[in-house]
This record gives C-alpha cells, sequence and structure tokens, in this order.
C-alpha cells in the first residue's frame, strides 16, 4: 500500500509539472509574460535617473536652481545628460550650477533653444492631443496661463494605452521637480490643475542603433 501511494503521489507531481511547463510554454508563445518590456537603454538610463532624483535633488554635481525661480528645467536637462546628450557653449551646467545657461535652467529659454535646434537635437514637436506619437523620455512644456511664455518643464515617465467611454485613450505620466513628482498625470494637471493651460511636447529620436520605446 505504502509503495503504491508514493508511486500514485509522483504521478500527480509529475502531472502538475508537466501542466504549469505546459502553461508557461503557451504564454511564452502568446507573448504574454511578467514585467514590462525593456526600455531601450538611453531611454533607460535617462528614466532611472529620474527615479533616483525626482526627490533627492542631485545637488552635489547640479545645484538647486528653485531659489532663483525653480528646478524644474535644470531636472529635466540632467535626465537628458543621462540619456547620452552633451553639454555645449548654449546649454550647461557646471560647478553645482555657480554657471549655468539660460537653454539649460530657465523654461522659455530651454524651448527657444530646442526649436532653434531640433534637427541637430532629433526633436519634434507635438501638440498635446498628439500622444500616440509620445514616448517615455519625452518633454512636456507648458504654459499655464496662456500668455504666450512658457512656464514649466517635465519629462514622460510612463505612456499607457487605456480606454475612456469606450475610446482609445493614453496616459501620460511625467517626472518633474519643483512639484517633485515621478508620475504626475497629464489629464490632471489640464483639467483640473490649470485648465487654461496650453502646451506641447518635444518628441525625442532614438539613436539609430536603438529601437522603439514600448508602451505598456
Amino acid at each position: 500500500m505504502a509503495g503504491r501511494a508514493g508511486k500514485s503521489g509522483r504521478m500527480k507531481r509529475g502531472w502538475w509539472a508537466a501542466a504549469v511547463l505546459s502553461v508557461s510554454t503557451a504564454l511564452v508563445l502568446t507573448g504574454c509574460s511578467a514585467g514590462e518590456p525593456a526600455l531601450p537603454a538611453p531611454i533607460q538610463k535617462q528614466l532611472s535617473y529620474a527615479m533616483k532624483h525626482w526627490n533627492h535633488y542631485n545637488t552635489k554635481i547640479y545645484g538647486d536652481l528653485n531659489p532663483v525661480g525653480g528646478d524644474c528645467a535644470n531636472f529635466v536637462s540632467q535626465t537628458l545628460i543621462a540619456r547620452g546628450w552633451k553639454m555645449n557653449d548654449t546649454w550647461y551646467n557646471h560647478d553645482a550650477a555657480a554657471s549655468w545657461s539660460p537653454a539649460w535652467g530657465y523654461v522659455p529659454a530651454m524651448n527657444d533653444y530646442f526649436t532653434a535646434n531640433a534637427k541637430s537635437l532629433g526633436l519634434t514637436e507635438y501638440p498635446l492631443n498628439k500622444r500616440s506619437k509620445i514616448a517615455v523620455g519625452d518633454i512636456v512644456m507648458f504654459d499655464w496661463d496662456d500668455d504666450g511664455s512658457f512656464d514649466h518643464v517635465e519629462i514622460v515617465s510612463k505612456v499607457v494605452d487605456t480606454t475612456v467611454d469606450g475610446k482609445k485613450h493614453v496616459d501620460i505620466k511625467m517626472a518633474g521637480h519643483n512639484k517633485d513628482t515621478k508620475y504626475r498625470d497629464l489629464d490632471y494637471v489640464l483639467d483640473k490643475e490649470y485648465d487654461n493651460a496650453t502646451g506641447h511636447f518635444w518628441h525625442i529620436s532614438l539613436p539609430a542603433t536603438s529601437t522603439a520605446t514600448p508602451t505598456s
């Protein structure tokens, strides 16, 4: 009896293992997996930096520009350095903000710099309703009171394809300084916080060796 019971137990365990293996194989073959798709390396470096420093300012290297008007552009520029961008004579922050350029740390000047150098920087401007064109790591510019001068900037930290009232919708989450956050919701900002706000995205092209940014 003991021998038959042991054999039966082994048969049951064998059947269970086979079933688990079969289900696992099916999930892999149908594209189901745990977690989100990996980001291209430049964007992952940018996002990792943002997640580390959204509420832990990297003052030792870049200082803090809040005392002179706000740190949002300073933070976005830092994430672009993490992504692989290089400082130049127009866009820089030296000696922990002892010396910094308007294009680096002042939102209107940053947007002007992006506009003037869009092609060489790999930037494409999109209105805020063109979310299907936007990827993690892209830049969001805001004019809070629609007076023609930009007031704030953040980076896209998450892009989520969803549905609202039965229609396809793209949720955009953002990371930034001043109102320090890592997943600030774009719809909430526009509908609840600043209902007169305007703005646009800057989509950043990937290097030729990288692949498109996945959504989740």
